[in-house]
């Protein structure tokens, strides 16, 4: 007798916020080159080791006050919030990406996109083993379509052949590319590093796990995000002209936007197209 959805629904939550526990030990460890696995949690201010009952994601955050009881140290809000938008994020996953075993490259994949989010903002790194592991989901991804039969071959046109590559494939040649582009143009327009290389490694990722197409519009989605919120920090004063802005987050952010609504991307992205192009009557 199949499982009510419901059943389902708080399980896809519940696996989330426990994966986004251990998303927390990534955040704050991989920016420090520790591993993730040893030793294992304790209190970052004291030392002391956790145990179980004060790793139950989002219950013990709340049962504790927010504070370590060895030390009455502080914990920061942040570790419930990534638990929280994991969770909520692999709930959306479940929908999104259909509710087999098709949902785990998509999970896998979220997981390394929020964790990129939060190393990016803190210590302006996206680590290498984050963006291998994303890259890694891809690979899955492709290769269960090719179990389903649902994967297919995209056809590139090169002066005098035709090329068919998997879409994995040719995601990431085109998400390298055009970050490779446009860091070496950044170069040559501001006489300085525009771009870092984690941010051109995480777009081949990008590319590789959404396909040429669905990237393309996401890399459109955050550019524009990071164009208008580093022009209003400047407006506002909050931010130097030649102070960087982590770029990361954004081409994080519009990809999760991507993988959870493709089809919505499409379409907002159809219609300012067609806005734009309004603007130019024939």
């Amino acid at each position: 007798m199949p499982l009510p959805r419901v059943v389902l629904y708080i399980w896809a939550f519940a696996l989330g916020t426990a994966v986004g526990s251990f998303l927390n030990v990534c955040i704050y460890r991989l920016p420090r080159d520790r591993s993730v696995v040893s030793p294992p949690s304790h209190c970052p201010q004291c030392g002391v080791r956790l145990r179980a009952i004060e790793l139950i994601p989002l219950v013990s955050f709340v049962a504790l006050g927010r504070k370590c009881r060895s030390c009455g140290g502080a914990i920061g809000w942040r570790y419930f919030a990534v638990e929280l938008i994991t969770g909520l994020v692999f709930l959306g996953a479940w929908e999104a990406c259909g509710r087999g075993i098709q949902v785990l490259p998509c999970w896998i994949f979220a997981s390394v996109i929020i964790a990129v989010v939060f190393t990016d903002l803190d210590h302006m790194i996206i680590p290498d083993s984050l963006v291998i592991a994303g890259v890694m989901a891809a690979v899955m991804s492709e290769g269960l379509a090719v179990l389903l039969g649902q994967a297919s071959l995209l056809s590139v046109t090169i002066p005098g052949t035709e090329v068919h590559l998997p879409r994995v494939v040719a995601g990431g040649v085109v998400g390298l590319v055009v970050f490779v582009l446009i860091r070496a143009f950044s170069q040559l327009l501001f006489r300085r590093e525009g771009m870092g290389l984690g941010d051109v490694k995480l777009a081949g990722a990008i590319g590789a796990m959404l396909g040429p197409g669905l990237a393309l519009l996401s890399f459109g989605l955050a550019i524009a995000a990071g164009a208008a919120l580093g022009v209003a920090l400047l407006v506002l004063r909050v931010r130097r002209r030649m102070e960087y802005l982590p770029f990361g987050p954004f081409l994080a952010g519009a990809a999760l936007v991507a993988l959870l609504a493709p089809e919505s991307i499409r379409a907002t992205s159809s219609s300012l197209y067609l806005g734009w192009l309004s603007l130019f009557p024939v």
